[in-house]
């Protein structure tokens, strides 16, 4: 990692934007963390991804159904957990990842970190277009 952008952050997860400098340009130079605040474990998505991740923690917030597997692709797999009276959403990596990890964020964050996935998605886009859009200088009006 070259470069960490924070995104923000809920009451036990945060999330933050890194650059990787040695990648090929695009959305492999791209990626997202979704970590516990206590630092125990983070899950890293591709760049293009935080925003299809948004989209589907949304919708497991929405069909929350406790022990059930609410959404599973190549990156992570949503599990509905319910323990002791809380109702969590585990965020697992699949055995694509060379190190298995999970995170779980509490049902009532859900729609706070679809908020900041979002955020995230949306800064990746801005930062991988470059900065061919700021001149090089002011214009003399100034």
């Amino acid at each position: 990692m070259d470069e960490r952008y924070p995104i923000g952050e809920t009451a036990s997860i945060t999330i933050s934007v890194l650059r990787h400098e040695r990648r090929e340009a695009g959305y492999p130079m791209w990626s997202a963390a979704i970590g516990l605040r206590s630092g125990d474990a983070t899950v890293h998505v591709p760049g293009h991804y935080p925003g299809v991740l948004a989209q589907r923690v949304r919708a497991a917030g929405e069909g929350f159904t406790p022990g059930m597997r609410l959404a599973r692709d190549e990156y992570l797999d949503l599990t509905a957990l319910a323990r002791d009276g809380e109702e969590t959403l585990a965020l697992s990596s699949t055995a694509r990842s060379p190190v298995r990890v999970t995170v779980e964020v509490p049902r009532n964050e859900l729609v706070e970190l679809s908020g900041l996935l979002e955020h995230a998605q949306q800064l990746i886009e801005e930062l991988r277009q470059g900065l061919g859009l700021v001149p090089d200088s002011l214009p003399d009006v100034l």
